[in-house]
């Protein structure tokens, strides 16, 4: 009945036949296909809860009266990632986190007592390849918000980057679950709030670590 009630809701906005799936995908949330005979929508099941004012931008954007997605879709869908726990789909046996010189899930531990009082449930893994050689751009780590896992680059596997750096990135991904990212009133996405930024330097070797990076940006980040 719900699902029957969003597809006249968005036929009736959009003044078309539509053809609507509802999934529950954990990496793409909203897709449109204009196909010459029938428009194709597919939607993430957090859409069956979708306030009027979000239905509606939808609607104008599925008519194509409006070539991108408006702002108060995207943060609608950014607002309601906080709540998705796609974690139990993870395959624990291919979580690497214990690295040739640093493991992972001991440093995790760590950093969650000292900074959260061990409340925060997440999991984490290495990823990548050790040589980083050619590469014109490095990314420390990584947060999918919806499986709860932190990624850390398996570059930082090396005696090279010092322990305070490694627990940093932990860090520095473990408040992207703590102050998650938003759209602001001009609709601009923003990764780091003001509260992300100020407990990030609440870490205790803060200035240390972002020393250490401005140091070594040209072996970081050497071009082929």
């Amino acid at each position: 009945m719900v699902y029957t009630s969003l597809q006249e809701e968005l036929e009736n906005g959009c003044g078309q036949k539509l053809k609507l799936k509802i999934n529950d995908n954990r990496s793409t949330m909203l897709s449109v296909k204009w196909e010459p005979d029938c428009t194709i929508v597919s939607l993430h099941r957090m859409f069956l809860k979708a306030p009027q004012n979000v239905m509606q931008a939808l609607a104008c954007y599925i008519r194509r009266q409006d070539k991108m997605i408006a702002p108060s879709v995207k943060a609608f869908i950014e607002d309601n990632l906080k709540d998705m726990d796609y974690s139990h789909l993870l395959d624990h046996d291919k979580l690497s986190i214990q690295g040739h010189v640093y493991n992972l899930q001991n440093i995790y531990d760590d950093i969650n007592r000292e900074y959260f009082e061990k409340q925060l449930k997440l999991y984490i893994t290495w990823f990548g390849k050790p040589n980083h050689k050619g590469r014109s751009q490095v990314t420390f780590g990584l947060y999918h918000d919806p499986l709860k896992l932190i990624k850390i680059n398996r570059l930082l596997d090396s005696s090279f980057f010092p322990e305070y750096l490694v627990s940093f990135v932990i860090y520095h991904e473990m408040l992207h679950h703590v102050c998650p990212a938003y759209f602001d009133e001009n609709g601009m996405h923003r990764i780091h709030s003001k509260e992300f930024k100020q407990k990030e330097q609440q870490y205790r070797y803060y200035d240390l670590a972002q020393n250490w990076i401005k140091e070594h940006q040209e072996y970081l980040f050497a071009e082929i």
